[in-house]
């Protein structure tokens, strides 16, 4: 069994507050172990006692909180990251997220050898102003939802998909030859 030790798990949390409490009691003992020649059996047993349960207890505590405040971090920067490169209402990457990942694929592409095929698209809602003018805007909400939604319906799974304007979103088809690009592009305009 494989302990998760990612920034956002509670594996990580334990294993370093029971690493952290595991090095500080031995650093106590270390520390202490000039002393313990010296002293009487019971002070000796006092000694250990007291270098095996003040760590235990101070550093113990320490570490949970501060790997629990840092897991806290961890998870609502996941989560402010995630927020940050979604469009609010389609729920597909924004302009920004969706070229910072086309143009690191594509960076990654320059350096291989052989680079495989692909294709970009561009998906505009003809007349959408006229769904907004007409209808209210709740209802051109609603469309660009649908259109989202039927864009990713069509996807494999290294597809990516973003709302680059009002009513253009652009998809990136990494490794596609001519005749999927066709397919994928003919299901979404259908």
């Amino acid at each position: 069994m494989r302990i998760d030790l990612s920034p956002t798990s509670w594996g990580r949390v334990i294993a370093v507050t029971i690493a952290g409490t595991a090095v500080c009691i031995a650093a106590a003992f270390f520390v202490d172990s000039y002393n313990f020649p010296l002293l009487s059996p019971d002070a000796l047993w006092r000694a250990q006692m007291t270098d095996l349960l003040l760590p235990l207890v101070l550093a113990g505590s320490f570490f949970f909180f501060l790997m629990f405040k840092m897991r806290q971090l961890a998870v609502a920067q996941k989560a402010l990251s995630i927020v940050a490169a979604t469009d609010s209402l389609t729920a597909v990457f924004n302009r920004g997220a969706f070229s910072m990942l086309v143009e690191a694929y594509l960076d990654q592409a320059r350096s291989q050898a052989v680079v495989d095929a692909g294709a970009f698209l561009i998906v505009d809602a003809d007349h959408f102003k006229t769904i907004n003018d007409r209808l209210g805007h709740d209802c051109g909400d609603q469309a660009l939802k649908l259109i989202a939604k039927t864009i990713k319906g069509q996807l494999r799974g290294a597809d990516i998909v973003g709302r680059i304007g009002g009513e253009e979103f652009a998809v990136f088809l990494p490794g596609a030859d001519a005749s999927q690009s066709w397919l994928a592009a003919e299901g979404i305009r259908r």
